[in-house]
């Protein structure tokens, strides 16, 4: 609960009183991931939005992962908006494994439960405009955070995505 109160505390498009939501489905990083949905709330100039979906590519050799983005944007005309967001996922390490010499292991070991969180700076064009109903794509670029479980350490590196999808 304290977590919601933060994020509405940061995000002034909450307090408008006149404030638009809709619904999204799509691919990408604004959607948790590879496929999922996308709720938002928008002001005037400012959009907050939160998407959760499949974080993985439907593979039936690997486990299921999950994601969720939360984020802002402001619109800086009709169609372009530039904003940030933050996305952590899931990784299911079930059935996978390191091989041996992979960080130093002497032989291979079974990759364990993990996650990755990672903050975007983002653009966002949308075909329609930014409040009506349509399409939208847009990229994404910035750090990304993953915990490892085999060594109990974590590693960074720089994270670009994609997204596409349809607004209603």
């Amino acid at each position: 609960m304290k977590l919601l109160v933060a994020i509405f505390a940061l995000f002034p498009v909450c307090a408008f009183a006149t404030t638009d939501s809709q619904f999204g489905v799509g691919l990408g990083t604004r959607y948790g991931g590879i496929l999922g949905l996308n709720y938002s709330l928008s002001g005037e100039l400012d959009k907050f939005y939160i998407g959760a979906g499949r974080a993985d590519l439907f593979r039936k050799d690997e486990p299921e992962s999950y994601g969720l983005t939360l984020g802002w944007e402001r619109a800086m005309n009709e169609n372009h908006a530039l904003g940030f967001a933050f996305r952590t996922r899931t990784i299911n390490g079930e059935g996978l494994y390191y091989p041996a010499g992979y960080f130093g292991l002497e032989e291979s070991t079974e990759k364990k439960d993990g996650y990755e969180t990672s903050l975007f700076g983002t653009y966002t064009y949308y075909f329609s405009g930014t409040n009506q109903s349509g399409f939208l794509t847009g990229a994404n670029i910035g750090k990304s955070y993953y915990k490892d479980n085999v060594r109990s350490d974590y590693k960074d590196g720089v994270a670009i995505g994609l997204h596409f999808g349809y607004q209603f």
